[in-house]
Order: C-alpha cells, then structure tokens, then sequence
C-alpha cells in the first residue's frame, strides 16, 4: 500500500488532480469494508446475546399474525431442502424461508437439512436461525435421505454410491428429494431462491413454469401419493443420467 501511495505522489503535475481522485476512491473503499467488516460483527454479537423474545421484538415491529381475508390453510406443509451439509444459511435462503413462513402464518413451513442429520441436537447459532425462529409456524430438521426414499422407488437409485461422486450429485439430489417429499407428505415445495409474495395454498396439483413449453421444478403443489409424482419418480430413475441438465 505505501509504495502504491508513492506512486501516486510522484505522477507528473498534469496528472495529480486524477491521482488524488484515485487515492480518494481507495481510502473511501478501504474505510467502508472495515467500518461493514465491524458493525456486522457487532451485531451479530449482540443478536447472540438477547433473548429469543428480544430477537424477535429486534425484527419485528409486531409478531407475524394470519393475514385476515386470506385462504383458509388446506392440508400440506411449505417445504424447503438444503442436501448439502451446509448450516449456515445464506442470505437469499433466508430470505426465501421467511417469506414463505410470513406468506402462510396458518401453515407449517419446514426447512430439511442433511447437515443436521448427523445427531445434532440443537441448531448451530447462526443469526438466521435466530430470525427464522420467531416465527411460529416454522420448523427446521434434519434430513434424513434414507428414510425418505424408503418405499419409493428412488431407494435403489440412492443407494448406488457411485452417484454420490457425481459432479452434479447435490442439484440432482435435490430433485429426487422434491419428488419424493410431494410423494409421501404432499403440500408445497420451493427452492431456496424462492421469494414469496402471496399465499400460494389455493394452488394445487400445479408446478411451475420455465418458458411456454418447458416446466420448472423450483415451484412444487401436490396431494400425497398423486400419480403424476409417482409417474415423476419412476422417470427419474428410469432414465437417470449424471448431469443435471439431462435430469430436469
């Protein structure tokens, strides 16, 4: 940094009103990511030491209630999966859950996480499982690809360990758990770059849609044990393949 400093100071005269712009911008740049580095750290220390009523007063100006004149709750959960063994939420998924979670206050939205399943007792502290915790109708477990899949017929194809060194192993692991979860539990699946806006419980036996003719798995709504889910796992492992692109 001092030599770049020096630099600077011995440009022609023509040059120093560009120069000293420059060095400027730089102390304004360095100034700005020490003073974010700080006070996220102070805040994330002081969201550690309140309560989990206190968390919550700090995000909420209120406590999320059902939104009157809304549709009535029906039978399913909000799903979302993370098949990674990442805990620490990013801020898109976070987002995406506690969207979710405000857009059906009468609705129970779980958060499946396979980094969880590995006896862990309690969360990981972690500031968005602190603010994912105020609301009521959230939980979150863990994971377990297993049971899941069992009685299904994505049992034999998880159970082949070669797919586990994959390159694509996680986005496609995540499809078979989406299929799966509709199968056996029904309700609404989302993927966690999902914003919601609006309830999404009147759609049902529905799916998203990619462009005019190609359909998109990032939104799911399904009654348990509904054909065209088991028509669904039956053609994910019929005609698996190791890349993602081949499987959506």
């Amino acid at each position: 940094m001092s030599s770049y400093l020096q630099k600077l100071t011995t440009v022609l005269p023509s040059h120093r009103p560009g120069a000293l712009f420059i060095l400027i911008i730089s102390f304004l740049l360095v100034a700005s990511v020490v003073f974010y580095q700080r006070t996220g750290k102070d805040a994330e220390g002081q969201l550690y030491g309140l309560s989990i009523q206190n968390r919550c007063k700090q995000f909420f100006a209120s406590p999320p209630h059902t939104i009157a004149g809304g549709p009535p709750p029906s039978p399913g959960d909000v799903f979302f999966v993370e098949t990674s063994e990442q805990t620490n939420p990013s801020y898109l998924f976070t987002c995406s859950v506690e969207s979710a979670a405000r857009a059906h206050p009468g609705t129970r939205v779980v958060v499946l996480m396979k980094g969880l399943a590995k006896g862990n007792v309690s969360l990981p502290s972690h500031w968005a499982f602190s603010l994912l915790s105020c609301f009521p109708n959230m939980e979150i477990r863990p994971l377990d690809l297993a049971e899941l899949f069992s009685g299904t017929p994505l049992a034999k194809w998880y159970s082949q360990p070669e797919h586990q060194k994959e390159p694509y192993f996680f986005p496609v692991l995540s499809d078979a758990c989406r299929i799966a979860i509709m199968w056996k539990f029904g309700g609404i699946y989302l993927d966690t770059d999902f914003i919601v806006l609006k309830n999404l419980k009147n759609l049902t036996n529905a799916l998203g849609i990619e462009s005019q003719d190609v359909l998109n798995g990032a939104f799911l709504s399904f009654k348990p044990k509904h054909e065209f889910i088991e028509l669904c796992m039956q053609d994910f492992v019929d005609n698996y393949k190791h890349t993602r692109a081949q499987n959506s």
